[in-house]
């Protein structure tokens, strides 16, 4: 698991399917296509509201906005200057587009039990001498794994120019801008390969296109509660007498213990 993981984003706080699958099974993380897919949209999106020539824009919903602007100024600020997105709706034929698409990918367990190990909690107790006493206590069952996918990030647009230049600043927003924030949320890239150039007739000119593809390292997570076996734990101080003069009862030692019923998970 990366050590230095940003949260909520890395545990698909905003893009967890609709099912009740994930939290009836204690499921906390799943990068593995609809997370990653919204963190490549974001990052891009991200950057691309402050570009000065391809500025993206959305509506109070967070859409893309992509009004119907026909007879209207190109130069709008009504409308968004790029689409990106998940979905090419190809009766809106709205360029220059960037569309990320899953490639697949595959599962790689990190180790024969699924690398299950335990998360625990730290209690202090401090008696009356100030004396301090730490213990651990075992709250949830953990298991993960690693997911090896890939994605296509294929960019439209009617100026081949434009499609140049747009390659060259997602390359270098997946590769530079964005990587330490896609790997703190859970998305680590690997490699990125640029693809061929490509063209397709419309409207009696040219659509021009080229994809980049990434290959990246993602987890799943699954934590259970410990909730179930309860332990009773005593754990002992000793603290030390110093002589104060003037008394005569002393003791070397002074005993004194605590009782304290700790809940520990028994997994089912």
């Amino acid at each position: 698991m990366i050590s230095d993981q940003q949260l909520p984003g890395g545990i698909n706080a905003d893009h967890r399917v609709y099912s009740n699958y994930f939290s009836d099974n204690n499921i906390i993380q799943q990068v593995a296509l609809v997370q990653p897919k919204n963190l490549l949209i974001d990052s891009l999106r991200k950057v691309f509201r402050t570009d000065s020539i391809f500025t993206y824009r959305d509506d109070e919903y967070g859409f893309p906005l992509t009004p119907d602007l026909t007879g209207g100024d190109i130069d709008s600020e009504e409308t968004t200057k790029i689409l990106i997105s998940d979905l090419y709706r190809y009766e809106v034929k709205f360029f220059p587009s960037i569309i990320i698409k899953s490639g697949g990918g595959s599962y790689s367990p990190l180790s024969f039990n699924q690398d299950a190990t335990y998360k625990h909690r730290t209690d202090c107790v401090v008696d009356d001498y100030g004396e301090k006493k730490y213990f651990t206590t075992p709250t949830h069952r953990i298991y993960n794994g690693r997911w090896d996918l890939s994605f296509e990030i294929q960019i439209y647009s009617e100026s081949h120019s434009e499609l140049e230049e747009l390659v060259d600043i997602v390359s270098m927003i997946l590769q530079y801008s964005s990587w330490q924030e896609l790997r703190e949320n859970g998305l680590f890239i690997k490699s990125l390969n640029i693809g061929g150039e490509n063209a397709e007739p419309y409207a009696n000119d040219y659509v021009y296109s080229q994809a980049i593809t990434i290959s990246t390292l993602s987890e799943w997570r699954v934590e259970i509660p410990i909730e179930s076996l309860v332990e009773k734990i005593v754990f002992r101080f000793e603290p030390t007498w110093h002589h104060i003069p003037g008394i005569s009862n002393k003791s070397d030692v002074i005993s004194l213990k605590y009782n304290d019923v700790i809940e520990m998970a028994e997994i089912e």
